[in-house]
């Protein structure tokens, strides 16, 4: 029987400390295939709260994590995924599905859902998928609700991908357990003994065939109605990391004031030769207007973001927020 730790915990996504990890969120259809050749995990047996071991075949870092090793941890829910099989410390965690997840053969004893993996790629440019193939839930009366899952991980370019397949979903509100839709997060960076983010947290909500993906900035709480209703077959929900840098501002000397700001921005450099460009917390380029030293930042809703400024001596990024 599932332990109900992380949901509360994700539903709040407290976020404390200088958020690093930006990452663009889109969302494309896409033939949904199962895996071929894959190894499965469970070989056969029934499972709830599964605790597997995946060798990626290659590095993949979120926020400051490098690992070679990713793991479905029995502490969670059997749909996510950490850097660390302990639930201690500081460590990542991947969830295409939070809902309490189950072998939908489990009350008969016969597996009807297989988890496997496989790695496909050439050095470089290797990919690990794993796949959940259907999937019930261990709160659904019916017996008979059931989803197709995948993760994707990018070698090359430290891409998440959670992709969705085929689904029957006629007990939502047991399956989803008294939310909308299924639970999709991605925690880059989770101090999990103090129930705390330490980098940027991300919700995906809305319309399921056109969610959005709702950051949690310092400070702030989790307020959002997450996914309304089931994932339609073939999206792929996809998390590609910014390269927004935080170099130290007195390689190319300038200051922004002031922060927090509401109107504008004031650059002080001392080289007029540069540019600039604005990101949201979903690595988003903004729109603005600017006039000498001075960014109008008016037309931007309340919130976080970057300012990036280059020069001929170097680049670097600055976070700054609009009030």
């Amino acid at each position: 029987m599932k332990k109900k730790l992380l949901l509360p915990l994700l539903l709040l996504f407290i976020i404390f400390a200088n958020a690093q990890s930006v990452y663009e969120f889109e969302t494309e259809n896409s033939t949904y295939t199962n895996l071929t050749g894959s190894t499965s995990l469970n070989n056969g047996a029934v499972w709830d709260d599964p605790e597997y071991t995946i060798p990626l075949g290659f590095n993949f870092t979120i926020s400051t994590h490098t690992f070679s090793t990713i793991y479905i941890v029995d502490w969670s829910f059997g749909g996510e995924l950490s850097n660390n099989p302990i639930d201690s410390g500081i460590l990542t965690l991947i969830s295409p599905i939070g809902q309490d997840i189950a072998d939908l053969g489990f009350n008969s004893g016969i597996s009807q859902s297989n988890i496997s993996y496989k790695t496909e790629g050439s050095p470089g440019n290797k990919i690990l998928k794993i796949e959940w193939n259907n999937i019930g839930f261990l709160d659904d009366s019916t017996e008979s609700d059931f989803m197709n899952l995948q993760l994707w991980l990018y070698e090359s370019s430290n891409i998440i991908e959670y992709r969705y397949g085929p689904n029957q979903i006629n007990n939502p509100a047991e399956s989803f357990e008294g939310i909308s839709g299924p639970l999709v997060t991605l925690a880059t960076s989770l101090n999990i003994d103090e129930g705390e983010l330490v980098d940027n947290g991300y919700v995906v909500e809305g319309d399921p065939a056109n969610p959005t993906a709702a950051i949690v900035a310092s400070g702030d709480f989790y307020e959002g109605d997450y996914l309304e209703g089931a994932i339609p077959d073939g999206m792929v929900y996809r998390f590609t990391p910014q390269t927004l840098s935080t170099e130290d501002f007195s390689k190319i000397d300038f200051k922004i004031y002031p922060n927090p700001a509401s109107e504008y921005l004031n650059i002080k450099t001392q080289t007029g030769d540069y540019n600039f460009s604005i990101y949201n917390s979903l690595g988003q380029r903004m729109n603005v207007t600017s006039i000498e030293n001075k960014i109008y930042i008016s037309s931007l809703s309340n919130g976080i973001y970057f300012i990036k400024i280059e020069t001929e001596t170097g680049s670097a990024t600055k976070k700054f927020i609009k009030q």
